[in-house]
């Protein structure tokens, strides 16, 4: 087979794996507009992350029963959206009619919902903030399957993922930076009593479920770098003011002079001079007065 001939085989092969692979991207993902008719300043009740994926959508709002989580915005009314500045500029004009087009995976959007429907007992337990996504992370062992993977630190009264294992259990529901809220339904602040948790739920149970905050703003990423980054020796989350700090300082450099009392407070021997404690058990009482009994308060200011 000469170069030329070789050549064309060549691009015919990349040609029908391009093919192929675009048929298989669409049984699982579609590309379709949707329609939300809105009126001016009405805010969509959907929030996406910094690559347009729909993360949450609020109940009551335009955007519920439209957009599904897992659904990676595209266009707005045909104008081409590559952040979401773009993406809520153009919702700003958008009115009546907000022409959506967006990439839609069934299965993925599914797993997602399942995901982020929190039980209501558990999602008590959150306290919501800006710029994270809050979602429910199972984890099944299997016995000779892969391994847990997983590695944990606490920082400021969290519980923090520091490792995630490749081809691991762990990698399949969690990433590096996430806030692990609770433990199957047990909130926790601290890692070993969350590893015990851990362990427990999976010898008793063989899975355990995790109330997951995860980061999905740049903000968020970025703190929870710094928190990752942290040395384990850190202060207390909460110091003391420069006053106490100053006073401790003092009294523990003043300590290895300080000497103990000469004559103990408690003593074991008889008491001296025959004096003894009587207690009384009868009791007296006295009605004190007051200026205003039997009279209505008087209201004042």
């Amino acid at each position: 087979m000469n170069r030329g001939a070789v050549l064309v085989q060549f691009k015919k092969e990349a040609f029908e794996c391009e093919e192929a692979n675009k048929r298989r991207m669409s049984w699982c993902e579609k590309q379709i507009e949707i329609g939300i008719e809105m009126e001016e300043g009405e805010p969509l009740g959907a929030t996406p992350n910094d690559k347009l994926v729909i993360t949450k959508i609020q109940a009551g709002t335009i955007s519920e029963g439209k957009l599904r989580i897992g659904d990676q915005v595209k266009k707005v009314n045909g104008v081409e959206c590559k952040d979401t500045n773009d993406f809520f500029r153009a919702l700003r004009y958008a009115a009546p009619l907000a022409r959506i087009t967006l990439i839609r995976d069934e299965k993925k959007a599914e797993e997602l919902e399942a995901r982020v429907n929190i039980p209501e007992d558990r999602a008590r337990i959150i306290q919501r903030r800006d710029g994270y996504v809050y979602e429910l992370a199972t984890l099944v062992w299997a016995q000779n399957g892969p391994k847990l993977g997983l590695g944990i630190k606490h920082f400021q009264n969290r519980v923090l993922v520091s490792r995630v294992d490749p081809g691991s259990l762990a990698e399949k529901c969690l990433v590096l930076g996430d806030h692990l809220c609770d433990v199957d339904g047990v909130p926790v602040t601290d890692k070993d009593v969350a590893r015990d948790l851990l362990v427990k739920n999976i010898q008793e149970k063989g899975r355990v479920t995790f109330v997951v905050e995860r980061p999905d703003s740049i903000d968020a990423k970025q703190w929870a770098r710094h928190a990752l980054a942290a040395n384990l020796l850190q202060p207390p989350s909460v110091q003391m003011n420069d006053d106490v700090r100053l006073i401790a300082a003092a009294y523990r450099e003043a300590l290895p002079s300080l000497r103990p009392p000469t004559k103990s407070a408690i003593s074991s021997g008889q008491p001296s001079g025959g004096r003894r404690v009587h207690i009384v058990e009868t009791s007296a009482t006295h009605e004190i007065g007051h200026d205003h009994e039997g009279k209505p308060l008087r209201k004042v200011k």
